[in-house]
């Protein structure tokens, strides 16, 4: 198996701006998510907001605010401002520190999409699926101004390793 470089999207959509425009495909925005602003959510929804924010690619930038998927609300482009909203909670965003507040501590196997895993006073990521790959889950993330918004694979076992917890939203719904 060969290793990929690990490419900022920044990097790959500038690298794209090189390219003639007839041969770059067209994103396309979906419709505004369900879910109500501080109201229940389900995880489709949860999941459509984040991918939204990634497909945009907004920037890591703690100062800054973007808008959600509807445009109606403006959220910290931070891990945890990046969370809040995919949630459709309270702008500009929670924090590391205040997120578990909103939810209930989970064990890993018991993680679905739009369920995180935070480290206290440090990152939060938001878990989209389990890997096909053991002991492997997708997140979506804010990390850093250099990584952007990421989609990646991670290692439980690392995440274990760095006091990450898993956290179920109290408002999130299967369906």
């Amino acid at each position: 198996m060969t290793e990929r470089p690990n490419l900022s999207r920044r990097r790959l959509l500038q690298a794209a701006a090189l390219v003639p425009a007839a041969a770059v495909p067209v994103i396309a925005v979906g419709s505004p998510a369900n879910a109500a602003y501080l109201g229940n959510i389900v995880r489709a929804d949860v999941i459509e907001r984040a991918q939204n924010w990634y497909n945009r690619n907004i920037q890591y930038n703690g100062g800054s605010r973007a808008t959600d998927i509807d445009g109606a609300h403006t959220y910290r482009q931070d891990c945890s401002g990046f969370v809040s909203m995919s949630w459709h909670s309270a702008t500009p965003g929670h924090s590391t520190r205040t997120l578990p507040d909103l939810c209930t501590r989970i064990n890993w196997g018991q993680l679905k999409p739009g369920d995180i895993v935070n480290s206290y006073d440090n990152h939060c990521m938001l878990f989209h699926k389990w890997s096909t790959t053991s002991g492997k889950i997708w997140i979506y993330d804010l990390a850093t101004p250099e990584l952007d918004m990421r989609h990646v694979q991670v290692t439980t076992a690392n995440l274990r390793a760095q006091n990450y917890i898993p956290w179920r939203y109290d408002r999130i719904r299967d369906n």
